[in-house]
């Protein structure tokens, strides 16, 4: 399993610390341990911060840059941030996604941490809908450009216009869309209405809907650092557009919904 890997930096600056500041008492290993631990992990997110300049730098220069290179670097990353977070992730049906074909993945929206979970779950190059908000985040509007996301801002319609054609384009040119119908998060296990206007994008496409429901995101915020959450990621087999065809925007908004909600875990 790809990831980085913390705990043997940190355990190498621990024992540097003590060695030099020898003979030392209880509490100072305990200070060198929370110190070494703040130093690699500030160390490897400035890391990720200017590599990602770094990329989107060269992408302007029109330097040809990997899909699958990226994701795989966003992979490596994310599974370290699930595991720091505590986040054990649990995928059943992955059968159900073949990475050769173009999909509108519609997941259920429960917390920010889908995102982080579902970029860890999908090894192939994957493009996101995602909140105008994201973009302003230093650390993650980079690595997210990259990837060929692009941020909708649900305060203008002319805005939102322009990113419904641009996805619509990318469809065409074969790249899946991660979309979330909702809209919005719930922070619970209950779902929003997933909106009929999600789908008008699928009709035009013709592309599969891939429906897939996540469980227990929200709950992280609240287990960490404390507990473990298991997040239960479930991918249900796709709707072929044959099937969804003749059927009205809120038709099929009505139909992935209670595929997506089959499987969630109420407590």
């Amino acid at each position: 399993m790809n990831r980085i890997y913390i705990f043997p930096y940190v355990l190498i600056l621990t024992f540097i610390y003590l060695y030099v500041t020898k003979p030392f008492t209880f509490l100072e290993v305990i200070l060198a341990l929370l110190i070494s631990t703040i130093m690699v992990i500030l160390f490897h997110l400035v890391t990720v911060f200017i590599q990602g300049k770094y990329l989107v730098y060269q992408h302007k220069r029109g330097k040809n840059i990997s899909r699958e290179k990226i994701f795989l670097k966003i992979n490596k990353y994310l599974k370290t941030v699930n595991k720091f977070m505590r986040i054990h992730i649990r995928v059943h049906n992955l059968e159900n996604y073949d990475p050769n074909k173009t999909y509108l993945i519609t997941p259920n929206h429960q917390s920010n941490n889908d995102v982080t979970v579902l970029l860890d779950v999908f090894k192939q190059p994957v493009a996101y809908v995602a909140k105008a908000a994201i973009s302003k985040l230093p650390l993650v509007k980079d690595w997210m450009a990259l990837t060929g996301s692009v941020f909708l801002n649900r305060d203008n319609l002319r805005e939102q216009i322009g990113v419904m054609q641009e996805v619509e384009q990318m469809l065409n040119n074969k790249e899946s869309i991660v979309l979330f119908p909702e809209g919005t998060r719930s922070f619970k296990a209950e779902m929003n209405a997933f909106k009929p206007g999600s789908f008008k994008l699928a009709l035009k496409t013709k592309v599969d809907i891939l429906p897939i429901t996540v469980n227990n995101t929200y709950k992280v915020r609240k287990n960490f650092p404390f507990k473990a959450t298991i997040v239960d990621v479930y991918i249900h087999e796709s709707i072929p557009y044959e099937k969804y065809k003749d059927l009205k925007t809120t038709e099929i908004a009505e139909l992935v919904q209670n595929i997506v909600e089959s499987k969630i875990i109420y407590d």
